[in-house]
């Protein structure tokens, strides 16, 4: 299945093999034309979880020097596609979307040494490293999209509590 979901829809799909190649083609093309500003560049999101219904979006987070350096990249990124909203209210984070009637690859740029880079590398690794806890993010999620199938922000935060938790606990994380 090609990734792609309309502006503000939430609906997830099963699974694709190919997300990972097609986030590992991605990760090339951005190694090529962002700056060394940009040290690693991870496939993070539901995506990255082989065994997990996800939105068909592959979220790619980007560590930068400063998060803020992703201001200056608009031309960088438009020559592989992506478009540029500018600051959309997250906080330290800036977001390049490709594909923008049906968003196929999200670009998150912050801080490498901040905390939401660790929060989605241990996410992403907390829902690698244990099946179990990956199944009851995806009944979670299969649940908002049901009851916020519009709109970005009731879906992000009915899943919010549930992140937090997973963050904030002691456990396994699956070595980088």
């Amino acid at each position: 299945m090609t990734p792609g979901l309309p502006p503000g829809q939430n609906y997830l799909v099963p699974h694709d093999p190919r997300w990972a190649a097609l986030f590992e083609d991605e990760r090339t093309k951005l190694r090529a034309v962002l700056p060394a500003e940009a040290r690693d560049i991870q496939h993070v999101g539901s995506t990255a979880v082989p065994w997990i219904q996800a939105k068909p979006v592959i979220d790619i987070a980007v560590a930068a020097s400063r998060y803020i350096v992703a201001d200056e990249w608009q031309d960088r990124m438009a020559s592989i596609g992506y478009d540029y909203p500018g600051d959309i209210g997250i906080p330290d984070h800036r977001i390049y979307g490709r594909d923008r009637l049906a968003r196929a690859f999200l670009v998150h740029v912050v801080d490498a040494d901040g905390v939401a880079w660790r929060n989605y590398i241990r996410f992403r690794d907390r829902l690698l490293g244990d099946r179990a806890l990956a199944m009851e993010y995806e009944a979670l999620k299969l649940n908002a999209a049901r009851e916020h199938p519009i709109g970005r922000d009731p879906y992000t935060r009915f899943k919010a509590s549930f992140i937090d938790a997973v963050l904030s606990s002691p456990g396994h994380v699956r070595p980088g």
